[in-house]
């Protein structure tokens, strides 16, 4: 408040209290001046007061303009600090591109995550067989390439070097796939594969997963059931229970089985019993009609049951040979394990069906006829030392812990066999016995292995060859009929083993 607004008020005031009050009744005029001069001072003092007010909310306004201004400084200051930072990384990321490292990478993330990875296994072994009186190393190399295109496609590959007699080694492609994953239960595998037929020959033909070095009979030389095929699967499985309580199938169309007197084969000059399944027919000439089988597997125990894991398998395969003719073959098996402990066994029957001597008349001839009846089984069983209870063995427990003593019993029933069949030459995974030639062939197999590693194992196994008398042995000797003749009296034989293996 100004000085004029406090003194007038004062003056007004001594003015009026010196004025008598006799003066105040006569003069009217007087007293209404004062009233105005009142009601301007008290006008200029309400006018100061909303000037006041004016200049307070004016201090207010510039106080958070002054607040927000310093917020938009400190952003202004982050975001250029950030800009500079990504400036600085994108150079650093276009200059690493631009060099042979980076287009190197820019490269491999175009063929896709993963996208090469080469696996497999090598194995060296010594064989001897007392009967052949042969003794001999051999080597094996299966380089497994796998390429994963993207995240629903895989490539793979298996090439297998072996060292046959001679001075040069052997070349085969045992499976060439493309697997193509549907969604998380279901898969498509086309190409050459294994024949998923059992369990042997797609998960326990591996040299490093096979616990013994040769196969069981109904998978060797004289094999019930064609190893390989070419054509198209279906596979996928579900969990049915608890963890563990699983199922899967396996569904496909193939080429179908030939034998060695199927078109577009012609090993032997005409059909005969006996003669043995020939390998995977590139271009399918024998028949019209394409193979086709299946194989469903189920797990029934749980994992925290603590039962062990139990598998339960059928299969079939079935396809024509030779035009008309039909061939069948159907399985069953199993496969246990339980901490130190495992075991599986499998058995398989199969059928050819035949011309019949009515059908060739006078051109009928020894083992031309008639049905080629079949039978294989196998069981095996494993047991690692360390479930034995023994005393410290101090520096040599590792080994002995690490130790796995196998047994295994295989045989193979057939009416007859080919003489141009056998060989007694070894190879790596046959002992080259003449005796598994046998119709009735028997063998129990004992084995030590020591596991190095869960893919690296030094096997031993000692063959004894049991071959049962009976059957007929067909020989061609060079003519288009074969001539028969009895299988007498059989002799045993043995044979021993010792095999170094690498699977990597």
């Amino acid at each position: 408040m100004s000085r004029r607004s406090i003194a007038a008020p004062m003056v007004m005031l001594f003015v009026l209290a010196s004025v008598p009050l006799k003066a105040w009744a006569e003069d009217p005029v007087s007293i209404r001046q004062l009233k105005r001069e009142m009601d301007q001072i008290k006008a200029e003092r309400e006018q100061e007061r909303k000037q006041l007010e004016e200049l307070e909310k004016k201090i207010d306004e510039l106080q958070s303009s002054n607040q927000k201004l310093q917020k938009t400084t400190t952003t202004l200051e982050q975001a250029n600090k950030q800009l500079s930072t990504q400036t600085t990384q994108s150079i650093a990321q276009m200059q690493k591109k631009l060099s042979p490292e980076g287009f190197a990478s820019l490269f491999g993330n175009y063929l896709g995550e993963h996208q090469f990875t080469l696996t497999g296994a090598a194995g060296g072994s010594f064989i001897y067989d007392h009967q052949a009186q042969t003794n001999t190393f051999t080597l094996d190399f299966e380089p497994i390439a796998l390429y994963r295109l993207n995240d629903w496609l895989l490539f793979e590959g298996t090439v297998e070097a072996s060292l046959d007699p001679g001075t040069g080694a052997s070349f085969d492609l045992p499976v060439a796939t493309a697997q193509i994953f549907l969604n998380k239960y279901m898969e498509i595998n086309a190409g050459i594969f294994d024949q998923p037929f059992g369990d042997w020959y797609e998960d326990q033909s591996a040299m490093w997963v096979n616990p013994f070095i040769t196969a069981p009979l109904l998978y060797g030389v004289e094999a019930i059931v064609p190893p390989t095929d070419i054509g198209v699967q279906l596979r996928g499985g579900v969990q049915w229970g608890e963890l563990g309580q699983d199922a899967d199938y396996t569904l496909w169309v193939s080429n179908g089985p030939t034998f060695e007197s199927s078109p577009g084969v012609n090993v032997l000059p005409a059909p005969v019993i006996g003669e043995t399944i020939a390998g995977p027919d590139n271009i399918a000439v024998q028949s019209n009609t394409r193979g086709f089988g299946g194989r469903f597997r189920v797990y029934p125990l749980p994992v925290d049951a603590g039962w062990g894991r139990l598998e339960l398998e059928a299969s079939t395969f079935d396809g024509k040979w030779d035009n008309g003719f039909w061939y069948y073959s159907w399985g069953v098996g199993f496969a246990y394990r339980e901490g130190p402990f495992r075991t599986r066994g499998e058995w398989v029957e199969a059928y050819r069906q035949m011309p019949s001597a009515a059908s060739l008349g006078a051109g009928a001839y020894p083992g031309c006829c008639g049905h080629d009846n079949r039978q294989g089984w196998y069981w095996q069983a494993g047991y690692f030392l360390y479930g034995i209870p023994h005393p410290d063995l101090g520096a040599f427990e590792q080994y002995f812990d690490r130790t796995e003593a196998l047994i295994r019993y295989s045989g193979v029933n057939q009416r007859s066999v080919v003489a141009e069949d056998i060989s007694t030459t070894p190879s790596f995974g046959f002992n080259g016995s003449p005796a598994v030639f046998a119709p009735h062939s028997r063998e129990v197999a004992l084995g030590l292995d020591y596991w190095i590693a869960p893919s690296i194992v030094w096997q031993t196994e000692f063959d004894l060859e049991l071959p049962e008398a009976g059957g007929t042995l067909y020989t061609f000797g060079g003519a288009n009929r074969p001539l028969a003749s009895a299988v007498g009296a059989t002799t045993n034989d043995q044979a021993v083993l010792t095999q170094f293996t690498v699977g990597f």
